[in-house]
């Protein structure tokens, strides 16, 4: 896109704007109701692009920080053991 924009995160942008899309095939509005958004994401690179700060805007952030290996071979484990039993 020539501006930076990007189509699909720009639609969804415009659904929490206004709860709600105009269709252009047949030119009317449709209203979405009793719909929440959530979303998660992580930082660009590796096919991952940089949302826009007008997107981000309708969000709430919160980081969590990384599982320490000893937390990862509990929950890894935790599974492991569930199919094995």
């Amino acid at each position: 896109e020539e501006y930076g924009a990007q189509p699909p995160v720009e639609l969804l942008r415009q659904f929490q704007d206004f709860r709600g899309f105009y269709d252009r095939k047949h030119l009317y509005w449709k209203d979405i109701e009793d719909t929440t958004l959530l979303a998660a994401c992580a930082p660009p690179g590796g096919g991952r692009n940089e949302v826009t700060p007008r997107f981000f805007r309708h969000f709430n952030m919160f980081y969590l920080m990384p599982p320490s290996e000893m937390v990862m071979r509990h929950i890894f484990s935790a599974v492991v053991g569930g199919f094995l039993t």
